[in-house]
């Protein structure tokens, strides 16, 4: 028999959401009346979405943070405080389509072995996003930093599979999990702040056995990254970055971290460089490229400092 959504713990972490925030509580109106928990943690914004949430959802836990405690750590506070068997975390700036949540809590019931699961992305504009990737090795993610491009035209990172399958990671916008297996790994590692930790998680359920799964069967559409982007601005990428260092550095050892900083680093180097004579040729976006790359190429130098 399908779960049903008494079953479900949806947790929402917010910073500055409140143009956000509403129509996600709209597309949970199916859920959330047929059982579902919702908990919201504020990482104080000081605007509205507290406000919001308590005159939308009356039933729903606040929990308003005194300092911005960063994503992993927020989100640990949702599970701490939930019940659910299954636990959903979803960004601020999601819209759920119906029965995508009763589909994808059908799907991991059917089978136990699936640990984490990711629904298929869509922008505002209709087009799909790519919310899954893969655990590269230090010559895949140096082959990425040099083909890619960084700023606001850049290609999507990552896949968006044509149907349901197995994948290595999938992105924390939409991350339905089975809360034994949370408990079991301890939640989020809160060493990371924004970007990181749900390549983290599911790095740590497939060591432990688990399985993470992309599935088609649900659609949520996201609107991407509006938090990360009015935090960072144009320092987002280095943020991402970082992210990615930290995980090397716990999760693959501080060897491949600083042999991914050196040959990675080379390279925004180079493409800093290029940027640059952009700027003399007249490209609009060149200056902003060229400081974009050169902090890359800093911290690829330094290492990331604040890591714990």
């Amino acid at each position: 028999m399908p779960p049903s959504c008494a079953e479900l713990s949806i947790v929402v972490v917010t910073w500055h959401s409140a143009d956000d925030v509403g129509p996600l509580l709209a597309s949970l109106a199916g859920p959330l009346a047929e059982g579902a928990e919702l908990i919201v943690v504020e990482n104080a914004s000081g605007d509205a979405t507290p406000a919001i949430v308590r005159a939308r959802v009356p039933r729903a836990q606040m929990i308003e943070n005194a300092t911005n405690r960063g994503f992993g750590a927020a989100a640990n506070q949702g599970l701490a405080a939930s019940r659910g068997a299954y636990v959903l975390f979803l960004n601020p700036d999601t819209v759920v389509e119906d029965g995508a949540i009763t589909r994808a809590l059908a799907y991991m019931a059917d089978d136990p072995t699936v640990a984490v699961l990711g629904c298929r992305t869509l922008n505002p504009d209709g087009s799909v996003q790519h919310t899954a990737d893969r655990f590269h090795s230090v010559g895949g993610l140096v082959r990425q930093a040099i083909a890619g491009r960084r700023g606001a035209n850049a290609a999507p990172r990552g896949a968006a599979p044509p149907m349901t399958c197995d994948v290595d990671w999938v992105y924390g916008s939409f991350l339905l999990c089975r809360r034994g297996v949370l408990q079991t790994l301890g939640g989020f590692d809160e060493a990371y702040d924004m970007y990181g930790e749900d390549l983290d998680l599911c790095h740590r359920v497939h060591v432990a056995g688990g399985r993470v799964v992309y599935f088609t069967g649900g659609t949520v559409v996201h609107r991407g990254n509006r938090s990360g982007a009015h935090r960072y601005g144009e320092r987002r990428d280095v943020e991402v970055l970082r992210g990615t260092l930290r995980f090397f550095r716990r999760r693959r050892g501080v060897a491949e971290e600083r042999a991914f900083r050196a040959l990675a680093g080379g390279s925004f180097v180079a493409k800093s460089m290029l940027s640059a004579v952009g700027v003399l040729g007249g490209r609009a976006d060149a200056a902003a490229r060229a400081r974009t790359y050169a902090r890359m190429a800093w911290l690829c130098a330094i290492g990331d400092r604040s890591a714990p």
